[in-house]
């Protein structure tokens, strides 16, 4: 049984969730703060977090949209509220709350879990490759 798609998935995977920690630690170090209003709560149907629409201005003179979770906003955000937003000055459309970008890097459980599973997948596909070519 071939190995490269195991190989391919977890490269893939660990590329995405570096990906995805250097963009919240870029907005943890340059991002600027601006207040956000959130403008739409929406709660699944079937449970869970919800999402909140958050829309914030930029100096250009335009209004961006963010989508946060729930738990990245302070306890019984409602419509209407606002909310601290931080925004990359080099790319405005980049955003998080302040309460998610702000936290410690190593809270990012998240990430850090799919990095190591990532990386177990690449691992096992290739000394699995290796040490098959070699006894084999």
């Amino acid at each position: 049984m071939s190995k490269i798609p195991y190989l391919v998935l977890g490269l893939g995977a660990l590329l995405f969730a570096v990906l995805a920690l250097r963009r919240r630690l870029v907005l943890r170090r340059r991002g600027v703060p601006v207040r956000a209003r959130c403008s739409a709560v929406q709660r699944p149907a079937e449970g869970g977090p919800a999402r909140l629409t958050l829309r914030y201005p930029t100096p250009d003179g335009r209004t961006r949209t963010y989508l946060a979770r729930e738990g990245d906003c302070p306890p019984g955000t409602c419509e209407g509220d606002a909310v601290e937003v931080l925004y990359d000055p080099r790319e405005p459309s980049r955003a998080a709350t302040a309460q998610a970008a702000r936290r410690a890097p190593w809270r990012h459980y998240d990430l850090f879990g799919l990095m190591g599973v990532s990386l177990a997948m690449v691992l096992a596909s290739v000394s699995g490759s290796v040490f098959g070519s070699a006894l084999g």
